[in-house]
């Protein structure tokens, strides 16, 4: 394969629609290697553009998330192309939204595979090569797609199971960041806001067959949801594709990008309520280390 060393190699997965399609479409049309997912291998042929889907650069796979050896078979086919993966990103995933109460163990269970398991398989599959990578000059980079309803959930009724994995992917990143820098490789998150993507639509977002009418909040979140918000999102995803890519070419990229107005808001509302917890809880929280 051509070996310039501006011709990155990246490996994207949830790539047949939202910000994985535009990630895709805009990487191939920059001349970058390119492995993009989807559970769909036709499906997502057909949705990368006309112009770039039968470009030698694209390698699409048809991956499960959730099984480690679809994951692994992916890994593989990509090493075998293209010799190496710069850039792993993480955008796979599984909108859920009802009371925690509402939901099935199968619901949460899903919702786990693919927004926390999923993440984890692609990593420990794609880490040997990651670490062997001596290509990228600054370093490969792992960038996990999670959400503003990861550290933010609070302000999202119905969103906590949701939330829940993408905050934890928030702390599996934070983690990463640190016991792969010996390694030269960068971990970091980016924390979309709202984007007009399909998901938010009916045939996407996953909401329970139990609905229990005293969650009120909840309940006025799902109507907001699908009569306010949705197509009305703030986030242009074209230029959200846009802005993650150059992030990720940054030569020290930062442990999260907020991406969009929405998300920037939301995290100082956030930032502001942990100052004021912990000038409310001061006393109590020194009160518990020994008298020394």
């Amino acid at each position: 394969m051509d070996s310039q060393k501006d011709k990155k190699v990246f490996y994207v997965t949830g790539a047949s629609k939202g910000l994985g399609l535009c990630l895709t479409n805009q990487l191939l049309k920059n001349g970058f290697y390119v492995a993009s997912t989807s559970r769909n291998k036709e499906g997502l042929i057909k949705s990368v553009d006309e112009e770039v889907r039968n470009s030698i650069n694209f390698l699409p796979l048809q991956v499960d998330v959730g099984d480690e050896h679809s994951v692994q078979k992916s890994i593989d086919e990509t090493i075998s192309k293209f010799g190496r993966i710069d850039i792993l990103i993480n955008n796979a995933g599984y909108g859920i939204q009802g009371a925690t109460e509402e939901f099935s163990e199968s619901d949460i269970n899903v919702n786990i595979n693919i927004n926390l398991k999923g993440v984890l398989n692609t990593i420990r599959c794609a880490l040997p090569h990651l670490r062997a990578n001596k290509f990228f000059d600054d370093g490969p980079r792992i960038i996990n797609i999670s959400s503003i309803a990861g550290r933010f959930c609070n302000y999202f009724p119905g969103f906590s199971v949701y939330g829940s994995t993408k905050f934890a992917i928030d702390g599996l990143s934070l983690g990463l960041r640190i016991e792969l820098k010996e390694f030269g490789i960068h971990v970091s998150t980016v924390n979309p806001g709202y984007f007009r993507t399909c998901f938010l639509q009916k045939d996407v977002l996953v909401r329970p067959s139990k609905v229990i009418k005293e969650y009120t909040l909840v309940n006025k979140s799902k109507e907001y949801h699908d009569s306010e918000l949705n197509n009305k999102q703030p986030g242009d995803p074209e230029k959200g594709a846009t802005a993650i890519i150059k992030f990720a070419l940054l030569k020290n990229p930062s442990p999260m990008l907020l991406l969009g107005s929405d998300a920037i808001r939301y995290a100082k509302m956030r930032m502001e309520e942990i100052e004021d917890s912990i000038k409310t809880n001061i006393e109590i929280s020194l009160s518990a280390d020994y008298d020394e």
